[in-house]
């Protein structure tokens, strides 16, 4: 095991596996974005389950929220989560798209992979908008689909760089940036590692020669607006 580990940590192996897990480029976006926040500014974790950014918001005063009530099961889905989820210390208990704090609260807001798990993902945009300052910063990402997890609390496969484009809009909301992860390719290559990492030597050996050849295919703006695994989205209040 001690031999497997160290060999995981190799630059180019450390690299490639990261590309087959899409959390990687997502806390790299976010913990960079959250170190650009003013020292002394305020940030809400909305939604924020176990609070993993909260280690990088030393610099902010750091509120957190979410609903409190997950508790893993493994009632659906074949990537189902195990295990035990642990929430940290909540400051707002309850609905996201009702959080109980006034009008023009928060500097900045962080909401990390929570929008498919929203019934009223609209609201909450609206809510976001209401609770954050003129020019504040909104980081928010979210998967354009995925595979069903954290059930019963999973209302939506995943949103589209038009959907944030239209609602953000509609909320007072500019897009500084907007940008997707991954590719059709890339999908098809994590999906393709997931099975055979989950099934039989048979599976593994039959499914490899595909999965080596994804490997190798470049992304394009064809292959990108086919389909990709999510969106990062930088927002300022109007």
């Amino acid at each position: 095991m001690l031999i497997k580990e160290k060999i995981k940590k190799i630059p180019f192996i450390k690299e490639f596996l990261e590309s087959l897990n899409d959390s990687f480029i997502r806390h790299k976006f976010v913990k960079e974005e959250i170190t650009k926040i003013k020292q002394g500014e305020n940030i809400l974790d909305a939604g924020c389950g176990s609070q993993y950014y909260k280690k990088h918001c030393s610099h902010l005063h750091y509120k957190s929220q979410d609903f409190g009530e997950y508790s893993v099961d493994q009632k659906k889905g074949f990537a189902f989560q195990a295990g035990v989820y642990k929430y940290g210390k909540l400051d707002y208990i309850g609905n996201i798209w009702q959080i109980q704090v006034e009008d023009k609260s928060f500097d900045n807001i962080i909401c990390t992979e929570v929008f498919e798990h929203i019934p009223y993902p609209i609201q909450t945009v609206k809510e976001f908008s209401r609770i954050i300052k003129s020019g504040g910063k909104l980081i928010l990402t979210a998967p354009s689909n995925s595979l069903r997890h954290m059930d019963p609390y999973y209302v939506y496969a995943g949103f589209s760089d038009r959907w944030f484009e239209k609602i953000l809009h509609d909320f007072d909301f500019e897009i500084i940036k907007i940008e997707p992860v991954g590719d059709y390719f890339s999908w098809l290559k994590i999906e393709m590692y997931r099975t055979m990492r989950n099934h039989s030597l048979f599976s593994k050996l039959l499914l490899l020669p595909a999965f080596l050849f994804l490997c190798f295919k470049k992304k394009t703006d064809v292959s990108i607006n086919t389909l990709c695994m999510g969106y990062h989205v930088i927002a300022k209040k109007k």
